[in-house]
């Protein structure tokens, strides 16, 4: 086990709180505060208010660690439940007992536990108070995914190495992994307050040998996708390079395949238009909305690239679009985001 540690940024209440990391599950140690006089057990989910030496109340997400491997104790129920997920069921379209399928098992089981520990919380658009490099309010779910998918995918002996959205730095996981996988373990967090379907990202690539091993691949590398809907039930598709795209859903028994076989047809006409800001300043975008109203097409938009993908994908067929300018820009990312997304429908 390999104990870790975090403090909080703010000096006035900066504090130490360790995790004994084991192979696939994390045991929590209760956390002590002693300048604040509060002595908290992470197995009691019940926090007492926590005051400053000034008298202040003090926000516990203060306490929030912008590092993968921390997740702020009180939030959710104890670590070790939400990790303890049920088998992943590989797709169909892997080879077995190969590095991207162990590899999409780990993503697997971090998505279970994503599930899991979404449908606990009552802090959905809770501020963290804290942004990622893409200049984004990040929200404490955001970083409790961004931690529970890091310390899955650093279970796998597959796995290399591991960046994501939240953390935009390489964390090495096992030096004698062949995969690297890059994510946005929540896209779409800022829709979670009116309970909208959300979603997880997750692109695997083979590990090269540079320091900025990532930097200049292009979409076509990628080795496997994984693409996560949380919504009225959890579904993960499934896409293998060259051995197209299956659907899983999960259930209280695990992973099942539900459609070992998505395909797309150019036939239905289901359009879901982002960024719609950019039809002021771009004709050309404005002429296709209009065509598509004109023949018919049924609008599904959510806002969230995820699902509205999804959707196509489970209709069979769609329109997804996201048009910038200067005047209406987007902030959707080739590594975290795109890459996968491209392979899935491709």
């Amino acid at each position: 086990p390999q104990a870790l540690s975090f403090h909080s940024k703010n000096a006035n209440i900066a504090r130490t709180c360790n995790y004994i990391f084991l192979k696939s599950s994390i045991v929590e140690k209760s956390v002590h505060i002693p300048r604040l006089g509060q002595h908290i057990s992470t197995d009691s989910f019940a926090m007492s208010s926590l005051t400053s030496p000034s008298g202040k109340d003090c926000p516990f997400h203060q306490f929030l660690a912008i590092s993968f491997f921390i997740v702020p104790p009180l939030l959710l129920p104890p670590l070790r439940k939400l990790l303890n997920t049920p088998p992943p069921c590989p797709s169909p379209n892997l080879d077995h007992n190969s590095p991207v399928s162990s590899t999409v098992s780990s993503v697997l089981a971090a998505v279970s536990s994503c599930s899991k520990a979404l449908r606990s919380t009552t802090l959905a658009g809770a501020k963290a108070g804290s942004t990622n490099t893409s200049g984004d309010d990040q929200l404490s779910v955001d970083l409790l995914t961004d931690a529970l998918s890091f310390a899955s995918l650093r279970s796998c002996d597959d796995v290399k190495f591991c960046i994501s959205e939240e953390t935009p730095t390489y964390v090495s996981a096992n030096k004698g992994g062949t995969v690297a996988v890059s994510f946005d373990p929540l896209d779409g967090s800022s829709i979670m307050g009116p309970n909208f379907a959300v979603g997880g990202i997750y692109a695997l690539w083979p590990v090269g040998s540079g320091e900025d091993d990532l930097q200049g691949r292009r979409g076509d590398e990628a080795l496997a996708s994984v693409v996560a809907v949380y919504g009225s039930r959890t579904t993960a598709f499934v896409s293998v390079k060259g051995r197209g795209c299956s659907e899983l859903t999960l259930t209280d028994g695990g992973w099942t395949v539900t459609r070992p076989k998505v395909e797309i047809s150019s036939a239905a006409k289901i359009f879901a238009p982002g960024n719609l800001r950019a039809t002021k300043g771009h004709p050309g975008y404005k002429r296709a909305v209009d065509m598509w109203i004109a023949e018919g097409y049924t609008l599904r938009y959510t806002g969230g690239m995820v699902p509205d993908v999804c959707h196509i994908l489970s209709k069979g067929g769609g329109v997804f679009s996201n048009v910038a300018t200067e005047g209406a820009k987007q902030k959707l990312r080739f590594l975290y985001e795109v890459a996968a997304i491209v392979l899935m429908v491709e």
